[in-house]
């Protein structure tokens, strides 16, 4: 092991900055035989990449990585300023520990300096000791000279108790969190005092410091009017074990058969399940990002403002994030989350963070300067359990630079083996960079479970788990996972029971779909002979071929305007002609729902030149651009009326909100009739605004069916943005709320006389596809790999089994209980969710 010598230690020096003293540094490790002159150099512009400063007037300077070749030996030299040298806006450094690292040989000696740290009369008897011994001691971690550690314990003359770390991994993040969240109910300053340290009971990276091993003595100390009620309360809180014996049950108001129970042993990536299956091998990154921030601002107000907002969207994340795994996995696995959160609370941090604005640097560059250094010290505790923790310290300044930073997007590259592909999100115009073939499953960052992704993975047939964090985007490429879009998690290092049991579950659902799928052709009459048709979403040609070999019983909505995507003009006549013909031809007397053009929201198309909007979801999309590029809309419709001479052709008006659209779409469509000579087609619109909802009855009049939009309703309904990176885990189509909506809208149909479909992703999703069709919905649009599970699940069950479900649905308070709703019903038919 790396030992410190008399002779790498120099007392009584001074210098007039900063550069002159790392020079003076530099010096001494030359001497030491440690580096090349040249290092020096490197040291200086690390000052200008990262602070070196650790605090309580200690500095280590070292060079930058590509500066290792001039590393001759590893080694530490110490160098002592009792005066003082201006580091940086924390403070003086008057011990400065220059640090040559070939080798990880010296992080024992960091460990020992981060007991240091945590001890502020130690580091300043340091700093002015003439004794050469007691600084090896202390970075050696020698004990104490004697008169620090006389047998007779500390005296505390204010209020005070005993109390002992928890077991068995002491004073760690979870229990931490627990203490942090105890001391915050009272308004006194508590601290806790370990082995000759002290740590403020309110900053958990403070706590984290002190290296409490489990089973060890604590005195906590408080001062303030209620110190007496707060230690009370923390001599509980410490005597119940600070959380570490909770059981990992589900909270008392989740409805137990919402609970799923997750008992991998790897570690647990939390996040929303978006297609089911589980997958099983390495991830791989589809866009690499950096983050990268402005060194420095000129509004310090404006750079305050920024820090402020960025914690607050990143608590919003791990407050969702805590909620979602508490009912997958119980308290304790989920207590990381909390821990996350004190982590962005810590006053320490903040503290510091703000500082750094006030002396010029940018929001982003303090916070990274100050999260990093704190992970850095982290990472330098001997005890391992703490160590870990700089992750989750990464991970959370991560959640807040996201916003802070200008995000740099390298170009996706894959590997030549399938993969557990990770993103951010993805577009729809991403669906064209992926091979299926070497996708094993989908894992994002952000999204919900209504976003592109989860409808692309649904297409492709692949598990997908959205919502997971902006952790995942770090991970490795190459590291095995098991992903499990069932139970909605990623799994990173796996064991082998978790391999096994992966591989179980993926045999179980083979042999089931391959049972589905002999009876792919089956009509979905339920037990009581009640018909639901199932057709398929489809968003090119080739895949009405498909969709009829899966089972579909028609196309419920053709997305024309992937036509228009991934080119730099539109399609011609000619050419939408030929694909909606070869649909038509493709499906043989099945019927063709097709969708008029719907640009616009999260869909863009350069060549159109359409203005920046705020809020492109409620601006010009739909049919609203269709009125506005009328020319579009004409051709369009030509080569839609013609193809509809070969079959059975309907059109679908997308985002129709006022019957004078609906109106004014019907006019332009019967010109264009009379142009070119086609007979009268079916046509309908799609329910995705709630003033379609609430117009239903006078919409119905005119128009030959409905079809609803789950996705686009459900975030216009609850006011959630379907790609927000808080807010889209929350959107769920079986929200109440939503599905009232539908409810409104079939009653107005059945008045008219005419039928109601559904094509968004709920559709497709086992608990929706039993809710909706109970809820009176008689076509069901979905993904062609569903296709044949959907049929199969409603010829397991009684259209008077979903109507009751869906009553009870429409009185439930949340999506959750709906899902339980339905999960309940198929656990008595037998029937898998």
């Amino acid at each position: 092991m790396l030992t410190l010598t008399p002779s790498q230690v120099r007392l009584g020096r001074s210098a007039k900055n900063k550069a002159e003293a790392i020079r003076l540094v530099g010096q001494v490790m030359v001497e030491s035989g440690f580096i090349a002159p040249g290092y020096v150099d490197s040291m200086l512009r690390r000052e200008q990449v990262s602070a070196t400063y650790l605090g309580h007037g200690i500095a280590i300077p070292h060079g930058l990585p590509e500066a290792r070749d001039l590393v001759r030996q590893t080694g530490v030299v110490v160098v002592q300023f009792p005066q003082g040298v201006a580091w940086s806006p924390e403070g003086h450094a008057r011990l400065v520990v220059g640090i040559a690292a070939k080798s990880d040989e010296h992080l024992q000696v960091l460990a020992n300096l981060t007991g240091v740290l945590g001890d502020e009369a130690r580091s300043e008897a340091l700093a002015h000791t003439q004794d050469v011994a007691l600084v090896v001691q202390a970075l050696n971690g020698a004990a104490p000279p004697p008169e620090a550690s006389d047998s007779v314990p500390p005296t505390f003359d204010g209020p005070h108790v005993q109390v002992l770390s928890p077991s068995p991994h002491g004073l760690h993040a979870r229990p931490a969190t627990v203490l942090v969240e105890v001391v915050r109910r009272f308004r006194a300053d508590v601290t806790v005092h370990h082995d000759g340290r002290q740590a403020n009971a309110r900053s958990l990276l403070s706590l984290l410091h002190l290296g409490a091993r489990g089973g060890t003595s604590l005195t906590l100390t408080a001062t303030g009017d209620d110190a007496d009620a707060a230690l009370r309360a923390l001599r509980d809180a410490f005597q119940s074990g600070l959380g570490e014996e909770a059981p990992a049950t589900p909270t008392a108001t989740a409805a137990p058969k919402a609970t799923v129970t997750l008992d991998y042993e790897g570690t647990l990536v939390a996040g929303l399940s978006a297609s089911p299956g589980i997958a099983a091998g390495p991830v791989w990154a589809f866009q690499r990002e950096r983050l990268v921030v402005e060194e420095r601002a000129a509004d310090a107000v404006q750079e305050h403002r920024k820090l402020e907002e960025a914690l607050a969207g990143a608590a919003a994340e791990l407050r969702q994030l805590h909620e979602g795994f508490l009912k997958k996995a119980g308290a304790q696995r989920a207590a990381i989350f909390k821990a996350h959160l004190e982590l962005l609370d810590d006053p320490e941090m903040l503290t510091e963070t703000h500082g750094h604005i006030d002396t010029g640097l940018s929001a982003g560059a303090s916070w990274r300067r100050v999260f990093e250094s704190r992970a850095e010290s982290l990472a330098k505790l001997a005890e391992p359990t703490l160590a870990a923790r700089a992750a989750d310290l990464r991970d959370v300044g991560r959640r807040v630079l996201r916003p802070l930073a200008n995000v740099v997007e390298g170009e996706a590259t894959f590997p030549d083996h399938p993969v557990v592909l990770l993103a951010e999100d993805l577009a729809p115009s991403d669906t064209a960079k992926l091979d299926p073939a070497m996708v094993l499953g989908l894992c994002t960052a952000g999204g919900g479970t209504t976003s592109h992704t989860a409808i692309i993975a649904r297409s492709l047939d692949l598990p997908a788990v959205v919502a997971a964090g902006p952790s995942v985007l770090d991970l490795r490429n190459g590291q095995l996972c098991i992903l499990d879009g069932d139970a909605g998690v990623l799994v990173l290092k796996p064991s082998e029971r978790d391999h096994t049991k992966a591989a179980t579950h993926r045999e179980r659902t083979r042999v089931r779909r391959e049972e589905e799928k002999l009876e792919r052709y089956r009509p979905a009459i339920t037990l009581d002979g009640k018909r639901v048709e199932v057709a398929a979403n489809i968003a090119e040609a080739a895949e009405a071929q498909k969709a009829v070999d899966a089972g579909g019983e028609g196309v419920g909505l053709m997305r024309t305007e992937f036509l228009f995507l991934k080119r730099d003009d539109p399609p011609d006549e000619e050419e939408q002609l030929h694909a909606y013909r070869t649909m038509v031809r493709a499906l043989n007397g099945l019927p063709l729902i097709l969708r008029t053009l719907d640009i616009g929201g999260d869909k863009h198309v350069p060549y159109l030149s359409l203005p920046a909007e705020a809020n492109p979801f409620l601006g010009v999309r739909g049919i609203r651009l269709c009125f506005e590029r009328e020319d579009l809309f004409r051709t369009q419709l030509r080569a839609i009326l013609r193809a509809s001479k070969e079959g059975p052709v309907r059109i679908m008006y997308p985002m129709v909100a006022t019957p004078e659209e609906l109106t004014k779409a019907r006019a332009i469509t019967e010109s264009v009739r009379l142009e070119v000579g086609a007979d009268p087609v079916e046509t309908g619109i799609m329910i995705e605004v709630p003033s379609a909802v609430m117009m239903a009855d006078r919409l119905a009049r005119d128009v030959s069916f409905f079809s609803i939009g789950t996705n686009d309703l459900t975030q216009y309904v609850l006011a959630m943005d379907r790609e927000h990176p808080v807010l889209a885990p929350q959107a769920d189509g079986l929200h109440p709320a939503v599905l009232r909506m539908v409810d409104l809208t079939v009653r107005a149909a059945r008045k008219a006389g005419i039928w109601v479909g559904a094509c968004g992703g709920i559709a497709g999703d086992p608990s929706g596809a039993v809710v909706l069709s109970g809820l009176g919905v008689t076509e069901l649009s979905v993904a062609i790999p569903s296709i044949p599970a959907v049929k199969a699940l409603l010829r397991g069950i009684s259209m008077a089994d979903a109507e009751a479900v869906a009553r009870e649905a429409l009185e439930s308070g949340n999506a959750a209980e709906v899902r339980a709703l339905v999960r309940d019903l198929l656990a008595r038919k037998g029937a898998k969710a």
